[in-house]
């Protein structure tokens, strides 16, 4: 029996200290390190996993004591923490979003292919069974040409929530808000199952909570094939009213209330509005699945899944060169809704830096000053 693959955390808050639990319930995989900057915290961590605990990536790589690691640090940290891994040879699981700029990732997944490591994204929704589903069936071609699209996520958060920690909700911190963080595991489905689009109008502002980046965020979108979409995401509103919709001339995905139905469209919706020859002829619909979505914990099953890449081959589900198409999107939006203007995608990555580095230059924000809060997601455990 192949032994289990070494993975060591980097990052031991509270969404590290989940993901060393969700580790434990993983034969694949065994914990062999923490590390994190904060002393007193990591040594905590490391005794309570009885592991080894550091406080610098440096030392943590000349231990050797690693085969991969997973990084839950925030995400304006993930590039400066995870080259130096993949120049060691070490595989990397990132938390989301893979960075604050598409740029930064772009020189992490340059460097998993230099390196010839496996890089993989912690989008455990897309292990939903209806997301799976919605996923191979819009890959399978279930889908086609787009003709409308939308996307609605409600995730609220208290003011609280923001306060909590000193990065969050600030241009120099996050780099952004709804956008790169409480929206990006449904931007990625959008995007897997509906593909990016060419161009888009956006628009982000702050609307009910003391931040600095924004809590309301929408866009028009433009297809390839002439479609439209529309996206509306924001941290305001209670979490019941979820939509994504991806309507194509074969067939449509529909997610609302909690339940996603997959439709086709056998004759086709264009070929039909041709063809049809009476006056109120609607195109036949067939039903695919009415499924549940079920939104309990998965982290562990991409966990299973990155660690069974590594060691058997198992294709890679969340891997990081798919993950970036959630940020080209939050990216996108920011840059357009500052500068007025439509921005096609893939977003220019130094308009976008620009902007970002003029942002945070210009910024005279200050936080309100409370103690650190490290409480555990409740969806990770």
């Amino acid at each position: 029996m192949m032994e289990p693959l070494r993975i060591a955390v980097i990052g031991a808050g509270a969404m590290g200290q989940g993901h060393c639990a969700s580790i434990g319930r993983v034969p694949e995989l065994r914990l062999t390190a923490v590390c994190d900057t904060h002393e007193d915290t990591v040594q905590a961590v490391g005794a309570r996993f009885d592991v080894p605990a550091f406080t610098d990536v440096d030392a943590l790589l000349s231990a050797g004591c690693a085969d991969a690691v997973l990084v839950a640090v925030p995400h304006p940290l993930h590039a400066m923490i995870t080259l130096p891994c993949m120049a060691a040879g070490l595989h990397v699981l990132c938390e989301k979003p893979l960075a604050e700029t598409v740029s930064a990732a772009d020189a992490m997944l340059a460097s998993a292919r230099e390196h010839g490591v496996a890089f993989a994204v912690m989008f455990q929704r897309r292990f939903d069974p209806a997301m799976r589903a919605a996923i191979a069936f819009a890959r399978d071609g279930g889908i086609g040409p787009i003709l409308r699209t939308a996307l609605v996520v409600p995730e609220f958060r208290a003011q609280y929530y923001f306060d909590s920690n000193p990065w969050r909700a600030t241009w120099r911190g996050e780099g952004g808000g709804v956008l790169l963080n409480q929206a990006a595991h449904l931007l990625d489905i959008f995007a897997l199952v509906g593909g990016l689009p060419s161009s888009l109008y956006g628009r982000a502002e702050t609307r009910l909570h003391d931040i600095e980046v924004e809590d309301t965020a929408e866009a028009l979108l433009r297809y390839p094939d002439g479609g439209s979409g529309y996206i509306h995401c924001s941290t305001v509103e209670p979490p019941d009213g979820g939509v994504l919709e991806v309507i194509g001339e074969r067939g449509a995905v529909r997610c609302r209330g909690g339940r996603l139905r997959m439709l086709r469209y056998p004759e086709g919706v264009g070929k039909f509005a041709r063809a049809a020859s009476e006056v109120w002829a609607k195109p036949p619909v067939e039903e695919i699945s009415d499924s549940a979505v079920n939104e309990a914990p998965k982290q562990s099953l991409v966990l299973k899944n990155f660690a069974r890449h590594i060691l058997h081959g198992e294709p890679l589900w969340c891997d990081a060169a798919s993950g970036l198409a959630s940020l080209e999107l939050a990216n996108a939006i920011t840059l357009s809704g500052t500068t007025g203007r439509e921005v096609a995608l893939p977003v220019d990555r130094a308009a976008y830096d620009a902007l970002l580095a003029e942002l945070r230059e210009k910024s005279t924000y200050r936080k309100r000053e409370m103690a650190a809060v490290r409480v555990t997601d409740p969806k990770l455990v």
